[in-house]
């Protein structure tokens, strides 16, 4: 753990030393901006849905193809912070697309084992979700549709969704196509073997043009489990690819609450190495024209019944 954290912090001042700034290192990159950034249901007061990184991130990611790309329906209908409360119904797994539908994105992911529709709750285990069962569940999620028929909510379906992946180990062609994604303003979801310590703070950095946004850095938690976020960010300092854990690295929101700093919680945005941690990242290039919804709403009651088939 100590040598590990001694590299961290040997790589940050690598980030500090290319532009000689210091901790507010101006450095080259890109950053998506307006991501909703909802934590992990369990951040609000919400029992029953433990190791959620990976639907939160998939709401967050879900929920900007909605709020700013324009996929109206894909996802709850609000941007963030006005979603809906959770709706807590019994028998089933349509609770009200809170969070820009993270709770639902848990069913088409079966996380925790989660795949009986007509459960309120996944089950009670200690299993997150299968790393291949994550861009699939995005897909299925973004292909689903239905009528909430408490809150009246309409889920869209958008049949002609495309995803894609890159797993380890990490190519020159897995890092173009993941800062080509963001410089096209698309989020994508990155996938960890360990997350950060959020008690050790390394200081921050910014990206050029990004003045105003700070970007923290911590050392790697190897007490932590596997952990899936989104990437809306990069920093590339050399152009090429370097692979050496101090040249490229993911700009991520965490999909927990804090402070950042150091005082309990990371930030906003936290910036890893891509090094050996790196499991996987999952795409979606495109969320086209939707279902028409009056067709939905008049065949709501057959989509549902196919779904549960």
């Amino acid at each position: 753990m100590r040598r590990k954290m001694i590299c961290a912090a040997m790589a940050f001042a690598v980030l500090a030393a290319v532009s000689g700034t210091g901790a507010w290192a101006q450095l080259s990159g890109n950053l998506i901006l307006n991501v909703p950034d909802w934590n992990q249901p369990a951040s609000y007061g919400i029992a029953g849905y433990a190791n959620w990184c990976s639907p939160t991130a998939g709401g967050n990611l879900l929920g900007y193809w909605e709020d700013v790309m324009g996929c109206v329906g894909l996802t709850d209908r609000q941007v963030m912070p006005n979603g809906p409360a959770y709706a807590n119904k019994p028998n089933t797994y349509q609770q009200g697309l809170s969070n820009d539908g993270q709770v639902e994105m848990g069913f088409y992911m079966g996380t925790q084992g989660w795949v009986n529709p007509n459960a309120q709750f996944p089950p009670n285990t200690a299993f997150g979700t299968a790393l291949g069962m994550i861009g699939p569940g995005l897909k299925a999620y973004a292909l689903a549709s239905w009528v909430d028929p408490t809150s009246g909510i309409v889920k869209v379906a958008y049949p002609a969704t495309t995803t894609g992946k890159d797993v380890k180990p990490s190519t020159p062609l897995m890092w173009q196509r993941y800062t080509n994604e963001i410089n096209a303003g698309r989020p994508v979801l990155c996938s960890f073997d360990k997350w950060v310590d959020p008690q050790q703070f390394l200081g921050n950095v910014t990206i050029i043009g990004f003045p105003s946004q700070q970007l923290e850095k911590y050392p790697w938690d190897l007490d932590t489990d596997p952990h899936t976020v989104v990437g809306v960010g990069y920093i590339d300092i050399t152009p090429g690819f370097q692979n050496n854990g101090q040249d490229e690295w993911f700009v991520c929101q965490d999909g927990w609450p804090g402070p950042g700093g150091g005082f309990g919680g990371t930030g906003q945005y936290v910036v890893v190495p891509l090094d050996t941690m790196w499991q996987q990242n999952d795409y979606v290039f495109n969320v086209p024209e939707p279902v028409t919804v009056l067709l939905l709403l008049v065949g709501a009651g057959v989509l549902r019944r196919r779904r549960r088939c």
